[in-house]
């Protein structure tokens, strides 16, 4: 029976360790006391191993082994096995998922990746931008007169802000029309090739629904916040195969666990190998030097999980964003190279009111950045 290995950083050392280790695999899957178990597949098969238990200054290092079967070969408790009842413990931190064959052959990755988004946009080689429309109260026709400015001068994705769904104000069907076919319109008259991705993050199967009917109405990518919705909805949207569209995966709700405190899941994890695992084409994550606090190196890990040769998984594509802004975008070239689609809210407004021009001087810029390989 395949095992999936599961890293854990624990706040303890020496005996301590040990025994919040071997509390730690009973807990993450029989939740039983382990003296009373006799069936002996249960105990050697269903139990979680500790494969090893190895200081590393004051913490520990744990690696313990899960059976592939107690998944159910579902997103949602897959999750439930790596960091289910465990993350109610302090001091415990998930450092890294070693996968096995049988779960990538269900969790594939995602169905387009960075390689293939490259081809829609049509930017075979350069960074690429996308931006997003807002703020929120804004009516569905000056958003999708935004989009028409965007695509004209040469974005390569616009997204709805996140937290617009279907308010009074926008409703999902209104918005998602009227900018599905003002992105449309403008490809055809300058000749772009710019996606429009609707929000469809809601509740329960509305997220399908929103998927569906965001397609019927001209939608070419989908966005959803996986820790809002889960990431066995992300999963969905990624292998229907009557949808078949880009989908960007946005980190609202995801710093209660990716951020420093007493337990979580590291950044590199969350917003990189999950996204990718659950087959997410793009993974927003919260860059460096903007108003969020991530550090430099946290982001070119996430970057580098995101994008790593890893078995038959495509790579996603990076979307830092989060202060992004002309003035920094030099440095975040050094940090992320070419390979990466920068989010750009609140400054592409500030440089003036001409969305076009101020696009146009964005795509120019990030040419002028282009990193010979």
């Amino acid at each position: 029976m395949e095992r999936f290995i599961v890293t854990y950083r624990l706040s303890y050392i020496g005996d301590e360790a040990r025994q919040i280790a071997e509390a730690l695999r009973i807990e993450q899957t029989i939740e039983f006391p382990y003296e009373l178990v006799t069936d002996s597949y249960i105990k050697n098969e269903i139990t979680g191993h500790l494969e090893s238990l190895v200081a590393d200054g004051d913490t520990s290092i744990a690696r313990i082994s899960y059976s592939v079967e107690t998944t159910a070969f579902e997103a949602t408790q897959f999750l439930n096995v790596v960091f289910g009842n465990s993350s109610l413990i302090p001091g415990i931190w998930v450092e890294d998922i070693e996968v096995t064959p049988a779960l990538l052959s269900v969790f594939k990755g995602p169905r387009f990746g960075l390689a293939e988004l490259r081809k829609l946009v049509n930017v075979p080689k350069r960074p690429m931008l996308q931006a997003v429309i807002k703020p929120m109260g804004t009516s569905p026709e000056s958003l999708a007169r935004m989009c028409e400015a965007y695509t004209l001068g040469g974005a390569d994705v616009i997204k709805d802000d996140h937290g617009i769904t279907n308010q009074s104000f926008s409703t999902f069907e209104n918005r998602v029309k009227c900018c599905a076919a003002a992105v449309q319109e403008a490809n055809a008259k300058c000749g772009g090739h710019t996606l429009y991705a609707a929000n469809v993050s809601a509740d329960g199967h509305t997220v399908l629904e929103r998927a569906y009917r965001a397609k019927e109405l001209g939608a070419t990518a989908l966005m959803v916040a996986p820790a809002l919705i889960g990431y066995g909805w992300l999963h969905a949207l990624a292998t229907d195969e009557n949808l078949k569209l880009p989908i960007i995966s946005h980190p609202a709700f995801m710093g209660g666990f990716a951020l420093p405190g007493m337990s979580g899941i590291n950044q590199e994890i969350y917003m990189g190998v999950l996204p990718r695992l659950f087959g997410a084409d793009m993974s927003i994550f919260v860059s460096y030097g903007g108003r969020f606090t991530f550090t430099a190196e946290a982001c070119q890990r996430i970057h580098h999980m995101l994008t790593k040769p890893y078995e038959e998984v495509k790579a996603s594509c990076p979307g830092p964003g989060g202060g992004v802004t002309a003035e920094r975008l030099p440095v975040l070239a050094d940090i992320y190279g070419n390979d990466v689609m920068y989010l750009v809210g609140g400054d592409m407004f500030r440089r003036g009111s001409d969305l076009q021009d101020n696009m146009q001087c964005f795509i120019e810029l990030l040419h002028n950045l282009t990193k010979e390989v």
